[in-house]
């Protein structure tokens, strides 16, 4: 398996602060001689058991990625103390059985790392790592212990989110921890 690691943004706005995290943590994993995914779940249909066997070709796309992939890393703002519902449905298609007669979570997530990060509001996305913890544990992946929380403070006058050197430490600490997990 190639050292690749998975990511998906829980934003769908075209200047996302999220993207800041996503882009500078795949840079810190480059350096460390890995490789970067990114998917978005913009596209996906609504989960429906009409449309589960034969499942959509971006499903078994993203399939095919997550198979791809050593971990997987979502960065995602709060909507409403949760995560945005467009993630959450490409969660659930992810973790669908891909045998019609079974309920056991697909082989290419049951154990996989996962790692979360979320530039948020006041909460510094608090409420999201606790739902994406949560949500991973049921669909049998293993998340990462550390999360990173940022507040996008003045990004929401500028638009754009700055990441101090504080919240760079942070990532890269998130960043080390996971390649240390992959690497064991």
């Amino acid at each position: 398996m190639s050292k690749q690691v998975l990511f998906i943004n829980g934003s769908l706005r075209k200047e996302s602060f999220n993207q800041t995290i996503i882009d500078y943590v795949q840079e810190k994993l480059v350096e460390k001689g890995y490789q970067t995914k990114q998917i978005s779940f913009k596209d996906v249909p609504f989960f429906s058991q009409d449309i589960e066997f034969p499942a959509p070709a971006i499903v078994e796309e993203y399939r095919g990625d997550f198979e791809a992939s050593q971990a997987v890393w979502i960065v995602s703002p709060e909507y409403n103390g949760s995560l945005p519902g467009s993630l959450k449905n490409g969660l659930d298609w992810m973790s669908r059985s891909l045998d019609i007669t079974s309920y056991a979570p697909p082989a290419y997530i049951d154990g996989k790392l996962i790692a979360f990060s979320s530039a948020a509001g006041h909460s510094g996305g608090a409420n999201v790592l606790r739902a994406l913890i949560e949500l991973a544990t049921k669909m049998r992946m293993n998340p990462l212990e550390k999360t990173v929380g940022l507040h996008i403070g003045a990004g929401f006058q500028t638009g754009v989110l700055t990441l101090t050197d504080e919240d760079k430490s942070e990532l890269d600490k998130q960043v080390e921890l996971l390649v240390e997990a992959l690497e064991k």
